[in-house]
C-alpha cells in the first residue's frame, strides 16, 4: 500500500527505487522523493489528502519532513505556534508536525490525533525520527543492518528488497499466522525485521536506534451511570465523523445493513455516497438501502461475480505482504467504480472490539485471579487452535507448535498486565489491541488504502479514550453502543439490523431468539449464494468454485508456494479432499494456506 519507504546511512538510490516499487500499487500512484547524504527517503500516494510535494522543511531547512496519513484538530495549537515565530508556508498537516516537533521536541507528539507515521530528519545531525499513531495505524517496518544502515518503510516487501536483509522465516510468526489468523506483536514472517509499535519514536543516529513510547496505553476504568458512558459516547462518535467529514472532497462510506457502519451515517449531516457489496442483492443491501434512503443519500450496489475472490489473491497477498487472509480484501476490482463517486471513503472497522466486546469470552475465568496461557487460548472467537494447526507442519516442526503459542501467549500477557489490564476481559483485548493492525482483518482497511483515501472513524483518540475507561460490562454485547446510536439517531436504529432481523430497540430475548434462527437457517442452506450476510459462504465458495479449487490445489503441489520442508503436505492435501468431500470444514486453514503460500512464492527465501 502507499506509505514511505527510505535507506537512512547510505542513501542508496537504485535501493529507494525498488522499495517505492513495491507501495506503488497502480501507475497513477505520485511518488516523491528525498536523496541527500546519507539519506534517501520517499512517499508514495494517490495526490488527494496533503497532495503538495514532500519533504517539508522548516524555515532556515535544517530540518524536513515525509508524512503518511493526517491529523485533525490543531488549529488552536498552530496558532500558538504562529504566536511563537514559526512561519507555514503550505499549511497542511507535516509541516505543522515539523514546526510543533521544533517547538516541543518529542513531547509534540502526545496529542496528535490521526492516523499517521511520519519521518522527521535533522539534516546538520545527520538524525533520524520515526513516528506513528497511538494504535500503530499504518504499519511502519524497520530493520537495522549489520554496517549500521537503517531501512524502513509502510511494507515489509520494501524492507526484504535490500540484500543486506537475510531471509529467515520466524517460525514463531507462522505457527502464530496459522493459529491466530494473524501475527501478533512486533513479529512480521522474517526474523529481525519488526513492527514499529503503537505511539513510538524511533530515533536513528551513526548506526544506532533506540526506540521509545511517547504515550503509553493504560486502563483506567471508572465508574459512573450507564447513561453517562452511553451519552459520552454519542457525542464521541459524532465528533470523530465530524473531524473525518472536513474538506472540500466528496465522501463515500462503506455501509452494511449492520450496526456500525449505519452509525457512521446517522453522525453525519453531509450527504456520501454509500456502498454496500455481495453477491446478490441480500438482506444486508436491501436492508443498507433503507438506511442510505433514510439518510438522503445516494446508494450503489456493488455485485460480485462468481470468482470475485480468486481473482483478488494474488494482490490482496501483495498489499497485506501475506500477514492477513486475503479474503478480507473484499473490495478490489470495485475501486473503479468506488473513485469515480468519491475522493475518501469512510468505514466503520474497529467499533465491533472497541464498543461491542467483539470476539469476548462468555465465561466466569473474568472471576479467577490468576489466568494461564491455556485459558487464554481457549477464549478468543475465531483462533484455530482447537482445530490443531500442527498438523499442517512437519514433525520437526509440529512438535515446536505448543511451546511456540504458549511463549507467545505469555508474552501478550505480561505487556497487558504492564499496562493495567486486570482481569480476563481486559487481557483479552491484547489479542485486538493496542495495535489496530494486529487484528486479523486489518486488511479491510490497508486494501482501501491502495485505492483511495480512506478515513476510519473508530480510530480516534477520543473515542480510544472512552474505551479505556469504559466498565467491560458496559462493552459486552454492544450494550451502550446500540443505546448510543438510537441517541444519534433514532430513525436509523428504529431499521432492522440485517444480521439478527429486528431493531435494536426490541426486547433482547427477541434479538436472542432471531439470532438462534439465522443460524439454524445457514446450517440449513449450505450455498453461497444463500448468504445473507455481507461475506459468502467461504466453506461453500471452496467446494463450488472450480477456478478457486484448482488454485489451492496448485498452491498444495507448488514446492515454491508449501515448502514440504516445513508443511506436511500428504496431511494438507487429504485436508482439502475432505473439505470438497463435506467431510468436514477447513476452509479457514486452506484460505490461509492459499494466502500464504502465494506470499512464499514471491517473497520468500528461495
Amino acid at each position: 500500500m502507499p506509505g514511505i519507504v527510505g535507506v537512512v546511512g547510505n542513501g542508496d538510490n537504485s535501493l529507494l527505487d525498488r522499495m517505492c516499487n513495491e507501495i506503488k500499487h497502480e501507475n497513477w500512484h505520485k511518488v516523491d522523493k528525498y536523496i541527500e547524504d546519507d539519506f534517501a527517503i520517499a512517499r508514495v500516494h494517490l495526490g488527494i489528502l496533503n497532495p503538495e510535494p514532500q519533504p517539508i522543511y522548516n524555515e532556515n531547512k535544517s530540518m524536513c519532513i515525509f508524512m503518511d496519513g493526517e491529523i485533525f484538530d490543531y488549529e488552536k495549537e498552530k496558532e500558538e505556534l504562529k504566536q511563537k515565530g514559526h512561519k507555514f508556508h503550505i499549511n497542511n498537516d507535516p509541516e505543522f508536525c515539523l514546526h510543533l516537533y521544533e517547538e516541543k521536541g518529542e513531547k509534540a507528539f502526545k496529542e496528535l490525533n490521526g492516523s499517521f507515521c511520519c519521518a522527521i530528519c535533522d539534516l546538520n545531525a545527520q538524525e533520524l525520527l520515526l513516528v506513528n499513531d497511538r494504535f500503530s495505524s499504518r504499519p511502519l517496518f524497520y530493520y537495522l543492518t549489520a554496517e549500521g544502515v537503517l531501512l524502513f518503510g509502510t511494507k515489509l516487501s520494501s524492507i526484504i528488497q535490500s540484500p543486506e536483509v537475510p531471509r529467515e522465516l520466524n517460525m514463531e510468526a507462522i505457527f502464530e499466522f496459522f493459529t491466530f489468523k494473524r501475527i501478533l506483536g512486533l513479529k512480521t514472517f522474517y526474523k529481525g525485521i519488526k513492527v514499529l509499535p503503537p505511539a513510538t519514536v524511533l530515533h536513528y543516529w551513526n548506526g544506532s536506534i533506540s526506540v521509545v513510547p511517547y504515550w503509553e496505553m493504560k486502563y483506567k476504568e471508572e465508574r459512573h451511570s450507564e447513561k453517562y458512558y452511553v451519552d459520552k459516547l454519542a457525542k464521541a462518535i459524532k465528533k470523530s465523523v465530524m473531524r473525518r467529514i472536513q474538506g472540500n472532497y466528496r465522501f463515500g462510506l462503506l455501509l452494511s445493513g449492520g450496526l456500525d457502519s449505519r452509525t457512521v451515517l446517522a453522525a453525519t449531516g453531509k450527504k456520501m455516497v454509500c456502498f454496500t457489496a455481495g453477491d446478490f442483492e441480500n438482506r444486508q443491501v436491501k436492508i443498507a438501502k433503507r438506511i442510505a434512503k433514510a439518510k438522503g443519500c445516494k446508494h450503489i450496489f456493488l455485485k460480485r461475480n462468481p470468482d470475485h475472490y480468486v481473482n483478488l489473491v494474488d494482490k490482496a497477498v501483495e498489499i497485506g505482504d501475506g500477514m492477513y487472509s486475503f479474503a478480507h480484501a473484499h473490495n478490489i476490482g470495485f475501486f473503479d467504480y468506488i473513485r469515480k463517486e468519491c475522493d475518501i471513503l469512510l468505514h466503520a472497522y474497529l467499533f465491533d472490539v472497541l464498543f461491542k466486546g467483539w470476539g469476548m469470552p462468555r465465561t466466569r475465568k473474568i472471576f479467577r485471579k490468576t489466568i494461564t496461557e491455556m485459558d487464554f487460548i481457549e477464549a478468543p472467537n475465531g483462533n484455530l487452535y482447537k482445530r490443531k494447526p500442527e498438523q499442517l507442519f512437519t514433525h520437526s516442526y509440529s512438535i515446536q507448535f505448543k511451546n511456540s503459542i504458549k511463549k507467545s501467549l505469555n508474552e501478550i500477557l505480561i505487556y497487558a498486565e504492564e499496562k493495567g489490564a486486570k482481569d480476563f476481559h481486559r487481557e483479552f483485548d491484547f489479542f485486538y489491541l493496542p495495535f489496530a493492525s494486529n487484528d486479523d482483518a486489518y486488511l479491510y482497511v490497508t486494501h482501501i488504502r491502495a485505492y483511495i483515501d480512506e478515513r476510519t472513524v473508530a480510530l480516534d483518540n477520543d473515542l480510544f479514550n472512552l474505551y479505556l475507561e469504559t466498565p467491560v460490562t458496559l462493552r459486552m454485547n454492544g450494550r451502550i453502543f446500540k443505546k448510543a446510536m438510537k441517541k444519534i439517531n433514532s430513525r436509523i436504529a428504529s431499521i432492522p439490523n440485517a444480521n439478527t432481523g429486528i431493531s435494536v430497540q426490541a426486547p433482547k430475548l427477541f434479538e436472542r431468539v432471531s439470532v438462534i434462527i439465522q443460524y439454524i437457517v445457514n446450517k440449513l442452506l449450505h450455498h453461497p449464494l444463500h448468504a445473507h450476510s455481507s461475506w459468502p459462504n467461504y466453506a461453500e465458495l471452496i467446494r463450488e468454485n472450480a477456478k478457486l479449487k484448482k488454485f489451492i490445489w496448485e498452491t498444495i503441489h507448488d514446492e515454491k508456494c508449501l515448502n514440504p520442508s516445513i508443511f506436511n503436505i500428504e496431511e494438507i492435501e487429504e485436508m482439502f479432499k475432505k473439505h470438497l468431500n463435506n467431510k468436514g470444514d477447513y476452509d479457514e486453514f486452506l484460505l490461509l494456506l492459499l494466502t500464504f503460500g502465494r506470499w512464499y512464492k514471491k517473497y520468500g527465501p528461495h
